[in-house]
């Protein structure tokens, strides 16, 4: 029959076996197509093994044959030979491994040829340190005359040029009769090597039968015992090694085709090249079907971490890839709108999109992306403090109507409080037209930014706040030069804020508050962002603040200046009064020393100051006076001394908070307090006021709370605080009020304590939540009501 076997890799060769005594089918030609390079002589090897008939079992193995022959199906693949001197050595790096290797992804290929290189390299390093015994070529075991090896069953068969120059090993050629002496001419030379002439194989010299005389022909020598016992050993060692090496050859590929078979495996589900699934080890070399798969190049772009996830058919990406594959519409979509549903799968399943609160048609074959559930109001970012009423809004809501471009490209991504779980996935980026990302207030959406995000180039607004981010902020972040709105507040972020946001020119709001295992100092480059105008960094105590920097003038177009429970221990610089748009300032508990500067009071917007528990010392400027938008003073908790200047009082016609408690201020109330009709809190405690209580503060209908607790105020409390419909609270403790209490006020008179709240799922205690506690006359001269019983004519007299 003819071996065939399947194609040898470029520059491999390998040669087929041929059971004993077989020889090419009658009238096949035995001659093949000759290579630039004659392959080399094939030798077969007897291991002194007598068959079943009794003779030496004689393995013959034909010439190579060419290496692009292929294999008849069920035929073994044997591994190519290589030249070792006079003999072939199997390499197991043949025909066998090449194929399997040649099916595998790149990267398992890598790692299958690394393994396979050191197991070769032992392997073969096993077989040369094999005792020379094994060796034909060794001149011990060789005939010195003929270069015949000596061992019994060893031949060689040297190659003949034929008729035309080929080599050639015709096994079958025609050999001449040497069975009688008349065959054999007499002036034939049978002192030379004869040749076939039709095959060109050396055959053997013709014996005449004067020369089979005992006498002519030679004999062998008997040996000594002693000789023949060491042959005997010797030839049982070299069968021995022989069997051993050959074990130890076979153990070798087996645990290298395991090797390959199990890298194969893992990177014949993906083809990343093609976007198609593999299911067979050998790649077919039929023509490709007509069904729908993946352009190449709509896969160029994907990150690194997308294509180790596709390994693992567990991951949101494999899950994703699965979806997309089995679109039944795939083919009709141009490269970008499949990457786009692909990345929009990997979101839902890496977010635990099964569990949205709102996922009406996602990943449905039947409803276009653009269709799927979206948000339509975006944007609008709520910056609540101690009470919901006074929470302002310190970015644009805008409403959209459509979640895509007219022409399909993804614009708007919104899910805030939207129940996603899990992590933000890489694929994020493969949205590369995306403008708006709002994934806000899912508590349980944990991990890491992906780095990924500095690739979404054509982002302007990027919103993650209020949930459970961990590791750093992501420097890409800086490569976004169009990103205008950043909001990765009330997270758990660790390390420094990048200094490369300073680099996004077009950032004009920047929320990092409440992240408060961060570290290091507020980056000077942050001060560059001259398009800001909302500038949020609260409640990072950790933080080294340094200087407040005179830098802060740059920021021209700031309206919002936050940053408070940062650690700056300096004064407030005089470049402030640069800040000719500036809005708010906060710089509660920021350690501000020193005293206000007057450029402070050019910023004539101010319409809230919060410039509360600080070291701030001087008075209270008249200049206050300026700001006549001002709605929310927040001065208490410093050391201020002096008075409360009257003037003051007659611009704040819009103040609604009024809080300068904890301070060293002294004098009188000022009765033009009774002017600021649109009070809601007035909290005048723990000063050193004196004199009695005005009687126009009656004219405060909306204030819900008064405190005049711990100040030296006397005198009674006048009649008139009755009529302040909306009082809620007044606390008169520890004064030098005396008389009897007003009876309009006796279920409005409290002792206050202070309660701590808990914001912001545990990351925020705030302490200045106040809570009525019984009033009672322990520390007043005060009677009346239930609290301090009748009062009597003594009583109403002190």
């Amino acid at each position: 029959m003819e071996a065939k076997r399947k194609p040898s890799p470029q520059g491999a060769s390998s040669l087929p076996i041929m059971s004993t005594g077989e020889s090419p089918a009658k009238g096949e030609d035995s001659s093949l197509p000759s290579a630039a390079v004659p392959p080399p002589v094939a030798v077969a090897m007897d291991c002194d093994s007598p068959s079943k008939n009794g003779a030496n079992r004689d393995i013959e193995i034909q010439k190579g044959e060419d290496a692009a022959m292929p294999k008849a199906d069920g035929d073994p693949i044997l591994p190519p030979m290589t030249n070792t001197g006079n003999s072939r050595v199997v390499d197991p790096t043949g025909a066998l491994l090449a194929s399997f290797i040649q099916k595998t992804a790149p990267s398992s290929t890598e790692i299958a040829h690394r393994a396979i290189d050191e197991i070769v390299a032992g392997a073969l390093s096993a077989v040369q340190d094999l005792p020379t015994e094994l060796d034909p070529t060794n001149h011990h075991h060789q005939n010195s005359n003929n270069n015949i090896p000596s061992e019994p069953g060893a031949y060689a068969m040297a190659p003949i040029a034929g008729d035309n120059g080929t080599p050639t090993t015709n096994m079958n050629a025609a050999r001449p009769n040497l069975s009688q002496e008349a065959a054999v001419p007499e002036d034939t030379d049978t002192t030379s090597p004869l040749h076939d002439a039709e095959s060109g194989l050396a055959v053997a010299k013709p014996v005449r039968f004067h020369e089979m005389s005992e006498d002519f022909l030679p004999h062998a020598e008997e040996l000594e015992e002693s000789e023949r016992q060491t042959s005997t050993d010797e030839n049982s060692n070299r069968k021995k090694l022989q069997i051993v090496g050959g074990v130890f050859l076979l153990a070798v590929l087996v645990a290298m085709i395991g090797v390959v078979a199990m890298a194969s495996q893992q990177s014949s589900r993906f083809d990343i090249a093609t976007g198609n699934e593999s299911e067979e080890l050998i790649p077919s070399t039929e023509t490709p079907s007509t069904a729908p798969t993946m352009v190449a190049d709509a896969w160029a772009g994907l990150p690194e971490s997308t294509i180790l996830a596709l390994e693992d058919p567990m991951t949101p990406q494999s899950r994703a890839y699965e979806w997309i594959m089995n679109d039944p519409n795939r083919s009709s979509y141009p490269d970008w709108k499949v990457l786009q549903r692909f990345a929009l799968a990997a979101i839902y399943y890496s977010t635990g999109g099964e569990e949205w609160n709102l996922q009406k048609d996602w990943l449905s074959y039947t409803v276009d992306e653009c269709s799927w559930y979206f948000r339509s109001l975006v944007g609008g970012v709520e910056d609540f403090f101690l009470f919901e009423e006074t929470a302002e809004m310190t970015s644009e809501v805008e409403h959209v109507h459509s979640a895509c471009s007219d022409d399909g490209q993804y614009l708007h991504l919104v899910f805030t409080e939207n129940n996603m779980y899990g992590t933000l996935p890489p694929e994020l980026s493969m949205l590369d037209s995306l403008k708006i990302l709002e994934v806000g207030a899912n508590e349980n959406l944990y991990g890491s930014v992906p780095s990924e995000i500095g690739l979404m180039t054509s982002l302007k607004r990027f919103y993650t706040d209020r949930n459970q981010h961990t590791g750093q902020i992501p420097t890409e972040l800086g490569r976004l030069s169009q990103l205008e709105e950043l909001d990765l507040s009330n997270n758990l972020f660790t390390g420094f804020i990048p200094s490369e946001i300073g680099n996004m020119e077009a950032l004009s709001f920047l929320n990092l508050r409440y992240c408060y295992d961060m570290t290091g100092t507020l980056p000077t480059e942050l001060y560059k962002l001259t398009n800001m105008v909302t500038f949020q960094v609260q409640h990072l105590e950790k933080l080294i603040g340094g200087e407040l920097l005179p830098a802060i003038g740059l920021m021209t177009n700031l309206e919002y200046f936050n940053v408070h429970h940062v650690p700056f221990k300096s004064s407030i610089p005089t470049e402030i009064g640069l800040l000719s748009s500036l809005r708010r300032l906060n710089l509660w508990k920021c350690s501000i020393t020193g005293t206000l500067p007057s450029e402070l009071f050019q910023l004539t917007n101010m319409w809230r100051l919060d410039i509360d528990d600080n070291e701030i010392t001087g008075t209270i400027p008249t200049e206050f006076g300026l700001f006549t938008d001002l709605t929310m003073a927040w001065m208490n908790g410093n050391s201020f001394s002096g008075t409360l200047p009257a003037s003051i009082l007659d611009s704040w016609g819009q103040l609604s908070f009024l809080k300068i408690h904890n301070n060293n201020l002294d004098g009188s109330l000022p009765s033009e307090l009774g002017q600021l009709t649109s009070l809601k809190l007035l909290w005048l405690s723990h000063n050193q006021f004196f004199g009695t209580i005005p009687s126009q503060l009656g004219l405060l209908n909306n204030v819900t709370e008064l405190f005049l607790h711990g100040t030296n105020i006397s005198g009674t409390i006048p009649e008139t605080l009755t009529k302040m419909d909306g009082l809620e609270m007044l606390t008169v403790s520890n004064t030098s009020l005396t008389g009897s209490i007003p009876n309009g006020l006796c279920d409005r008179i409290w002792d206050m304590t202070h309660t701590c709240n808990v914001y912001f799922g545990g990351m925020w205690i705030f302490c200045e939540d106040v809570e009525r506690a019984n009033f009672t006359c322990s520390s007043t001269s005060l009677c009346g009501c239930d609290a301090c019983g009748p009062c009597n004519t003594s009583t109403i007299g002190s």
